[in-house]
């Protein structure tokens, strides 16, 4: 398994979430692969074999890369995920691999952007029409953002699981993470000054798994026992880029 994993993760560009039954959906993938066809774009377990027929002739890296998980026990995090953002164990998946990846989230079409969006900490919005040179860039500066911020993330959420394991977490704790993060995501924002504004269509949000985390299991809404030091490389901040259907 980690050999497929070290293979993949180096090439890797994103991290595809759509529905094929949703109208539009299809053609887009199509855009995204025709002007994108030198990013290999991953498809996580789920996703593969609900559209295996679909997407087999464009397996290998013609586009897209089956991703498997790096280590055994890793499928375990998905339904923690699932529960602490309420979310379909669909979704959850993805952002798993986005993380376990290092690699961005393409949201394809609009089937689960409300679970993307109830879940974003901060959004980037934009006012104008993007050409292809434009998200080009913008692609490639959301590699950066999940790869720069991606050893302090994790090696926060392995401290938080350890802590939490040792009922060690207290509410201020929470507060000093939460601000952390927020504050790294205010910062990492800036990269998007090109095509920001204050008003407009959404173009990426910023999705933190871990902070929803713990705080249900602060609460005791989650079995802690369940968590593991390996579900850390899960739980980085994602940026989820959002591209609309025609």
């Amino acid at each position: 398994m980690f050999t497929k994993y070290a293979a993949i993760v180096k090439n890797l560009r994103g991290v595809l979430l759509f529905n094929l039954e949703e109208k539009g959906v299809e053609d887009r993938l199509d855009w995204l692969i025709k002007r994108f066809k030198y990013r290999n774009l991953g498809i996580t377990p789920t996703l593969l074999s609900k559209y295996h027929e679909t997407l087999k002739d464009r397996l290998e890296g013609k586009p897209f890369r089956k991703l498997v998980y790096p280590i055994s026990g890793l499928d375990g995090v998905i339904e923690i995920i699932s529960k602490a953002l309420n979310i379909p164990p669909l979704v959850s998946e993805v952002l798993a691999f986005s993380s376990i990846y290092i690699s961005p989230l393409l949201v394809i079409g609009d089937t689960f952007r409300e679970n993307i969006e109830n879940n974003s900490i901060e959004i980037i919005k934009i006012c104008k029409k993007m050409d292809v040179k434009s998200w080009k860039l913008h692609l490639r500066i959301a590699d950066y953002t999940i790869l720069d911020m991606y050893e302090e993330n994790v090696n926060e959420a392995l401290e938080i699981i350890n802590k939490l394991k040792m009922k060690k977490v207290e509410i201020n704790e929470v507060e000093r993470i939460v601000k952390s993060r927020i504050a790294r995501v205010k910062k990492d924002a800036k990269r998007y000054w090109r095509i920001k504004c204050d008003k407009g269509k959404p173009f990426l949000y910023y999705i933190d798994p871990l902070v929803k985390l713990i705080l249900k299991a602060v609460r005791g809404e989650l079995d802690i026992n369940r968590l593991s030091e390996e579900y850390a490389v899960s739980l980085t901040i994602i940026p989820a880029i959002y591209i609309p259907v025609f």
